[in-house]
């Protein structure tokens, strides 16, 4: 029985309301289909190879939190039924803060959920209207104590910056009151708006495209760099250790399961969309229809829509690329271990574009890392690593 880590994600596409702005997978207004939808998901994980030990679950979506915590529970025990090898560390559910969304907190505990990741977005109401979300900053403040109250002592919640109408002073007082609910997590995003059919999960509804399209001229590029700026000292301030681009955590707290992906560690997704890979050189997707989801399950297909084999460039790419998304960067004797050659002589040619060399990449004795300007453009900053 091999040892090396294994993590599980587990889709939830079912909503209640489609944000405008979200490009996950998602459904709306099928609530009743949550029970197939969980018989599916246990009939996906009997035919998915459960390969190394599993050391983390995580429930994405979507609002997973719609499930109930008998459905949680199924899951999580035929998880750990599947696997032969487990030594669980953390098991998150994502959760709307919305009082008409409120789940049994103390069930979800005892179905053995142990850290809860609260959408909530803003703690400022007119950063909620203009995001359309279907809760209130005081719902996000009750869900947070409620959550408490059940015993999580890991509780993550999601902020979202660059939010046009709001400035550098409106995002700092709600990050305040953030820090001031004292979450040992925080993960800080700017607001993306695809608009482009090759950038979708999903295709937007009309009324959605048309809200993005009015949003995206309002966007100020400078001000949401500004604001990312706020965080990180506020955050730095308040004792949270930036670890990631977009997360920061109270010592301990970091998030398990998704340092695995940064760290390009096998995992499997189930679900309507959901993506996998096997910790060397294969990435695969389901279908993201939902109805084809039940009809490829229910009939004992794994519902497989396509596989990348990553050739050795696509995986060095994808070494620095995910690598860099750790504050701490990418360790040099690691990579070059891995791949036969250090990176600094390996992607020198790049490095030394104008555009990267010192500006946005620090280059290390020892590893190499995003300056503070390149936390702002990362994904400029990965073009040094682009194969020839």
């Amino acid at each position: 029985m091999s040892s090396d880590p294994h993590h599980l994600y587990v889709h939830v596409p079912f909503c209640r309301l489609v944000c405008a702005y979200c490009d996950f997978v998602t459904v709306g207004g099928r609530a009743d289909d949550l029970p197939r939808y969980t018989d599916a998901l246990l009939a996906e994980l009997a035919i998915r190879p459960a390969r190394g030990e599993l050391r983390t679950i995580y429930f994405g979506g979507g609002t997973p939190s719609l499930l109930s915590a008998l459905q949680v529970g199924r899951i999580i025990s035929a998880a750990t039924d599947r696997w032969e090898g487990v030594a669980l560390e953390e098991v998150t559910l994502e959760a709307n803060p919305s009082r008409r969304e409120a789940p049994d907190w103390q069930g979800l505990r005892t179905a053995g959920v142990t850290r809860i990741s609260l959408g909530v977005q803003s703690l400022r109401d007119e950063d909620l209207h203009a995001l359309a979300r279907g809760h209130s900053a005081e719902e996000a403040r009750e869900a947070f104590a409620a959550a408490r109250a059940a015993g999580f002592d890991d509780v993550s919640i999601d902020l979202i910056y660059g939010i046009p109408g709001q400035s550098a002073g409106d995002w700092a007082a709600g990050l305040e009151v953030a820090i001031g609910l004292g979450p040992d997590h925080l993960s800080c995003y700017a607001l993306q708006l695809a608009l482009a059919p090759d950038e979708w999960a999903a295709p937007p509804r009309p009324g959605a495209l048309r809200w993005r399209e009015r949003m995206v001229a309002r966007q100020d590029d400078g001000l949401a760099a500004e604001q990312y700026r706020l965080a990180e000292a506020l955050l730095e301030a308040a004792g949270y250790r930036h670890y990631e681009l977009s997360s920061w955590a109270l010592p301990g707290h970091e998030s398990r399961h998704n340092s695995a992906y940064w760290s390009r560690r096998a995992y499997t997704g189930i679900g309507a969309g959901a993506h996998s890979f096997d910790g060397v050189d294969e990435r695969s997707w389901n279908g993201r229809d939902l109805d084809e989801y039940f009809a490829d399950v229910e009939s004992g297909r794994r519902p497989l829509a396509g596989v990348d084999r990553l050739d050795e460039a696509a995986r060095a790419f994808e070494a620095m690329a995910l690598g860099l998304r750790r504050i701490e960067g990418v360790e040099r004797r690691t990579f070059a271990t891995e791949f036969g050659a250090d990176p600094v002589d390996r992607f020198a040619r790049g490095l030394a574009d104008d555009g990267a060399a010192g500006h946005l990449i620090e280059i290390g004795a020892d590893r190499l890392r995003l300056t503070p300007d390149g936390r702002l453009l990362a994904s400029e900053a990965c073009l040094a690593f682009l194969p020839a």
